[in-house]
């Protein structure tokens, strides 16, 4: 029988193998991408064809609208197979990354006439790109899946010895303790198809902050709503 193999050298098959997957991901959502668009486009060439069959037009619109999700899909899969793997920090201020976030969401939040507070922030070594990615992400979730108030996000930071925590908490219907861990894992939907998405929102976050030595987690009861918070390293 094999001896068992020392904990750092699993621990470097276990990266090396996680970075065949990621490479494996990223290749396998390339190549994905031109049939995806080949098949979309001519989807979109029928529909626009004048026809008389009712039945030939909705299997149309559904094919469209397949390539649509499936394209979304792609999308989110080589976001996600890049993040975290290329950290170029600079020293940015986090209101300046919550600014652009809130501005690549500008529409929905106007739509849905939500309201974002984001307290006097400090200064961190982050890549801030990636963390655009992120507090979009948590924005894009508590507008996504609000309740019946007016959505209302507050964003929050403190200092914390050699830490800085930073909250992001909405007025939602919250998540239930029994999925606060699986919601961080990748395609985990804890919401039907009638609300789009690919399950890979959170995954991504989780990967970016574990990527600058950080911790992600939600706290919520599953009522009151979800305060986000991110511990990173000053």
């Amino acid at each position: 029988m094999d001896s068992p193999k020392p904990p750092e050298e699993q621990l470097t098959e276990a990266l090396r193998e996680s970075g065949d997957v990621q490479r494996l991901l990223y290749a396998a959502a390339h190549e994905l991408k031109q049939p995806l668009r080949t098949i979309s486009t001519y989807a979109q060439l029928l529909q626009r064809q004048k026809t008389d069959d009712p039945q030939a037009r909705e299997l149309t619109s559904f094919i469209v609208h397949a390539a649509t999700e499936m394209n979304r899909l792609v999308e989110d899969l080589l976001k996600y197979s890049r993040a975290g793997n290329s950290v170029r920090r600079t020293t940015v201020k986090l209101n300046t990354v919550v600014q652009w976030a809130v501005l690549n969401l500008q529409e929905v939040i106007q739509e849905c006439n939500a309201e974002v507070i984001c307290e006097d922030l400090p200064e961190l070594s982050i890549d801030e790109s990636q963390f655009v990615q992120v507090f979009q992400q948590l924005f894009s979730n508590a507008l996504k899946f609000r309740g019946t108030e007016t959505p209302r996000i507050e964003v929050t930071g403190i200092e914390e010895a050699e830490t800085c925590r930073i909250s992001v908490r909405d007025n939602g219907p919250g998540v239930e303790p029994r999925f606060h861990e699986q919601i961080f894992e990748p395609f985990k939907r804890l919401h039907g198809k009638e609300i789009p998405g690919s399950g890979l929102g959170l995954a991504l976050c989780k990967k970016i902050v574990h990527a600058h030595g950080g911790k992600i987690w939600v706290e919520s009861d599953g009522v009151h709503g979800s305060v986000f918070q991110i511990a990173l390293p000053i």
